[in-house]
């Protein structure tokens, strides 16, 4: 029965048909109620007889459209939030002891948005471009709360990156054929030589983009496009146009690749037949490649990789890129890789002297136009010195310590580096600075730092990979991976910041690596110890004796006796 009591239009309870009892007219804070025009302020009685009217006495919450505009300012989103009505509704409980009609408030949404208003709310955020005036009246017809889109800007096309198509074989360094007795065939590895004059790469130019506009009119600025600087380092030119890299000298080219700074080089390979007494000790600014064997107490140094045809016998192996013997390593020392510290030493000095004259050139740049305006002489010599005696005093010393450094001699440099400390020495030691004419002369002696710093970066990522047919106490270092493809090694110390793996036996000695080891027979029969170590990975074994102990990480495990298929690792449970 009590479903049967209504509110009609007006507002007006209307009674069940035949009604006879009294009611309780419960009112609420929102909902007023008034019997026959007086307003009821608490639970009262009434009947059916009496005029009972219901009306709200809450305030309208007015309708918003909220506008969104996205980061890339590429597009803007209308939403709208309805206006709240609050209307009186009834709930009628029926109880023992009476009928009790209860005022409650009931909210209605009400979308009563114009065309027009949307427009405005779209103006007062700023959005006057790419209007959809279709999508707001369909909006306005047909209202939903979601977000809508209305306005679309016009997006920056992007532009052409420059590319650069290189026209040599950038695996320059090829490993030689391992033959089935497990020496190296180093007739067989082939070399990206080049000749003088052999065009290296050519740029092609690119374009610049379109720029677009934005929902408020405002432009988009188009995507930067990639562009290549492409770097002459030694043994290469660069034609006028900057567009292509030559050969200025017969080599093996390379190319060193730092965010988008292309530099291209030629090293020259130098190839001797053995090393004694008669060809004395090598040093050699590239490659080098022998072709017979290193004679005891010999020593060859290269910049770039060593490549030895025949056996070592007492020798000491030094490169900055990998070294390969084709034959036995007796009594020997490779290090391959090794001198990236010292290298480094040079760039931490080079960068410092490189960001004072980066600064020195601001100061320049603006002294010279304070003169231009007073009508005065600029004297850029003049002025450098000025600023070195006053604010950079520590850069001499700088050069200082860059020339003590190069009279080490730890290793092998190149020619740009060695001249550019040369000429550094003259402009700080000896007051090569009053000869400066202008500031671009400064900068491009800056230039120059920085073409040297990105050589020093190429040549200290080299990996540093040896490659070994036997050894026998010897001690093999290496940047990079040792592969000993032969019959392996006795009593020989191998430390690798790569992995390490040998096909045959190793016996004696110790491995310490920071990658995987894996070998296929480890110690003797009579227990001779032998320890492998790794750092980062796991040690694998085909067959592993007595006394051989493994250290994976922080674990360690001595093996006691012959083990085969053996596999140890840092997690292993």
């Amino acid at each position: 029965m009590g479903n049967d009591f209504v509110l009609n239009e007006k507002g007006k309870l209307v009674f069940p048909d035949g009604w006879e009892r009294s009611v309780y007219l419960v009112p609420h804070s929102d909902i007023t109620i008034s019997i026959n025009g007086q307003a009821v302020m608490e639970t009262t009685e009434a009947n059916a007889g009496d005029e009972i009217l219901f009306s709200s006495n809450a305030e309208l919450v007015e309708g918003k459209v909220k506008v969104k505009i996205s980061d890339d300012r590429l597009k803007a989103f209308v939403q709208l939030e309805p206006a709240i009505r609050v209307l009186p509704a009834l709930d009628v409980e029926v109880t023992s002891t009476g009928v009790f009609v209860k005022a409650v408030p009931l909210e209605k949404e009400e979308f009563t948005f114009e065309k027009e208003q949307v427009t405005q709310e779209l103006q007062r955020a700023g959005v006057v471009y790419g209007i959809d005036n279709q999508a707001i009246a369909d909006l306005v017809k047909t209202p939903s709360i979601g977000k809508v889109l209305v306005a679309s800007g016009k997006e920056p096309v992007p532009g052409i990156d420059e590319s650069v198509n290189v026209l040599f074989d950038r695996e320059s360094t090829k490993r030689p054929q391992v033959m089935a007795d497990g020496r190296v065939d180093f007739k067989q590895k082939r070399l990206a030589s080049v000749e003088l004059g052999q065009v290296l790469a050519v740029k092609t130019a690119g374009k610049e983009g379109e720029p677009g506009c934005g929902v408020d009119g405002q432009p988009l600025p188009a995507p930067e496009h990639k562009k290549i600087s492409m770097v002459a380092g030694s043994g290469v030119v660069l034609q006028q146009d900057g567009l292509t890299a030559i050969a200025s000298q017969k080599g093996l080219p390379s190319l060193k690749v730092a965010g988008n700074t292309w530099t291209f080089q030629v090293k020259p390979v130098f190839q001797v037949n053995e090393v004694n007494l008669s060809t004395g000790n090598l040093e050699f600014n590239g490659d080098i490649r022998i072709n017979g064997d290193v004679a005891e107490g010999m020593s060859v140094f290269a910049a770039g990789n060593i490549d030895v045809g025949g056996a070592v016998y007492g020798a000491k192996l030094t490169a900055l890129g990998n070294v390969s013997v084709g034959k036995n390593l007796i009594g020997s020392t490779i290090n391959a890789g090794g001198s990236s510290q010292y290298l480094q030493d040079f760039k931490s000095k080079f960068k410092t002297l490189e960001e004072s004259l980066k600064e020195i050139i601001t100061w320049l740049n603006a002294l010279k136009d304070k003169c231009a305006e007073l009508n005065k002489p600029f004297s850029a010599g003049q002025m450098i010195v000025a600023l070195i005696n006053k604010k950079y005093q520590d850069t001499p010393k700088l050069v200082d310590e860059l020339n003590s450094l190069l009279k080490k001699n730890q290793t092998v440099v190149t020619a740009e580096l060695e001249n550019l400390i040369r000429e550094l020495v003259i402009k700080y030691r000896r007051l090569g600075w009053l000869k400066i004419q202008d500031i671009e002369e400064v900068d491009a002696l800056r230039q120059r730092m920085l073409t040297v710093m990105t050589s020093i970066d190429s040549t200290d990522e080299k990996q540093g990979d040896v490659l070994i047919s036997y050894a026998v106490n010897s001690t093999i270092d290496a940047a990079g991976n040792v592969h000993v493809c032969g019959r392996g090694c006795i009593n020989t110390v191998i430390n690798a910041s790569g992995n390490v793996v040998i096909d045959s036996i190793f016996r004696g000695g110790n491995i310490n690596c920071k990658g995987v080891i894996k070998i296929n027979e480890v110690g003797s029969e009579m227990g001779v110890k032998t320890t492998l170590k790794t750092t980062g990975d796991a040690i694998k074994i085909e067959k592993a004796h007595q006394n051989v102990i493994l250290t994976a990480g922080a674990r360690i495990y001595t093996v006691n006796s012959t083990e085969y298929k053996v596999f140890f690792k840092e997690d292993d449970d």
